[in-house]
């Protein structure tokens, strides 16, 4: 009856699974994630890190120049058309700035820095992304196997308050008894009903993250990383410095304060002298004898007071130095942290973490092995608690695996490396443990895959 139940109930919750391709953790971490609103909104800034470097790169271009005029006027008496009242005019100009003493190289030199950390902006979100993403595959192959646990409890639970209810009738069980079954049931129900609630939440978070919210993924297979707790932990003091030259939010950073060297520099030559060249070609409807139909010449200009302006721009240009200053010291510092954290932590999934799962599977199995012994016997009614241990081994082992590879996987990105190579294997690695947990055939004891 219990095996009924489940199989009852897992075929309903899983009917919208059946069938498809099971997407891999290797594709979903490949999709392309320009289209992903996190994403869009770095590249945002990467167009306008662009635009502001094409906008400085056009100050040294020519830059030419139509104008006009119509006017009508009262002539001077001593005019020499007195009569001549109309005073139209149109002309061209051509100018170009030909020196500024290193002024606009600062400037340029500083919008190209500017539009290297916005790429590596773009880089770093993608892998924070990427890393979002992986996250949420886990949690939907953890909420599918709480379900598992949960259905299989709420079997054991509802034949438990079935038999009690028709002992009830023969009066072999009392009403506070019966009371007390049944709030267990209702207990485990409403857990069970959350559980595949989050089956569908995990799901939706996770084609949402993936960017594509109209194509929720059914199937999801499950990655092996059996050879992770055989890896030991990077020494800290290697794992500081990939991080200090790998991590693109730190290399961003850097990448703006150099840019704000050259701010600084091109605000303190604020007062510098420009040399340029200007033509002009007019006609004037009026002749007079100052007006001229073609100039050219080269002009310079030596600012000699700008009502504190020069003090103002370098003002502003220390304190965003300053703030970028701040800005990487606090990032430093949380790698530091961040990096102690991993290291430990890894150390921590792949023996104390392992050593429990260990002791749960094996309790589990023991726990199996007894029961099936005692049904065999004609002593116990079914195997429902052992089915309910051995589904929460396997959720154990899932959660220590998942947490291992997580760990990994961040510490991959800070040090600037593409996710999947924190799952990279060895040629040959000894595999003494499964990924995932066990398999157990309900009906039998059979050996671990």
């Amino acid at each position: 009856m219990v095996a009924g139940l489940i199989a009852c109930s897992v075929s309903v919750g899983m009917a919208a699974e059946d069938g498809g391709t099971p997407l891999t953790l290797d594709a979903a971490l490949s999709v392309p994630l320009s289209g992903q609103y996190g994403v869009m909104a770095a590249e945002a800034g990467l167009a306008a890190a662009r635009a502001d470097q094409a906008e400085v790169a056009s100050w040294s271009d020519p830059m030419i120049s139509l104008h006009g005029q119509l006017r009508y006027i009262r002539p001077s008496n001593v005019a020499p058309d007195p009569n001549n009242r109309h005073d139209n005019a149109l002309g061209i100009t051509a100018r170009r700035q030909l020196f500024d003493f290193g002024r606009q190289d600062l400037r340029f030199d500083a919008a190209e820095e500017q539009v290297s950390g916005a790429k590596l902006s773009v880089l770093g979100r993608e892998q924070q992304q990427r890393l979002a993403i992986l996250r949420a595959f886990f949690s939907v192959l953890m909420a599918d196997q709480q379900y598992t646990v949960l259905n299989e409890r709420m079997a054991v639970v509802y034949v438990r308050y079935d038999k009690a209810k028709d002992r009830k009738e023969l009066g072999m069980t009392s009403d506070y008894e019966l009371a007390q079954l049944r709030r267990d049931y209702e207990d485990v129900l409403l857990a069970r009903a959350k559980a595949d609630a989050n089956r569908r939440i995990s799901r939706r978070h996770l084609a949402e993250l993936m960017g594509t919210p109209d194509q929720i993924p059914a199937k999801l297979e499950k990655p092996k990383f059996t050879h992770l707790f055989d890896r030991k932990p990077p020494e800290l003091d290697d794992t500081l410095k990939k991080m200090m030259q790998g991590d693109p939010e730190l290399q961003a950073l850097r990448a703006e304060y150099a840019g704000s060297e050259h701010l600084l520099q091109a605000a303190r030559d604020h007062n510098a002298p420009t040399i340029y060249a200007e033509v002009n070609g007019d006609y004037y409807q009026r002749e007079l004898g100052s007006r001229d139909p073609f100039r050219a010449g080269v002009y310079i200009e030596f600012p000699l007071y700008d009502g504190g302006l020069r003090d103002a721009r370098i003002g502003r240009a220390q304190a965003a130095r300053m703030g970028l200053q701040a800005r990487i010291a606090a990032r430093e510092a949380a790698l530091r942290e961040y990096a102690t954290t991993l290291v430990d932590m890894i150390d921590v999934q792949r023996k104390a973490a392992l050593s429990r799962v260990q002791a749960l599977e094996n309790y589990s199995d023991l726990n199996f092995t007894r029961k099936q012994t005692l049904y065999q016997m004609e002593k116990a009614t079914d195997l429902g608690d052992a089915m309910v241990e051995e589904s929460a081994a396997q959720l154990e082992r899932m959660r220590a695996t998942f947490t291992l590879a997580t760990y990994w996987a961040e510490l991959a990105v800070l040090e600037g490396a593409p996710i999947m190579t924190a799952f990279s294997a060895p040629a040959s690695s000894p595999q003494p443990v499964p990924a995932g947990g066990p398999t157990v055939v309900k009906s039998t004891k059979e050996p671990k895959s």
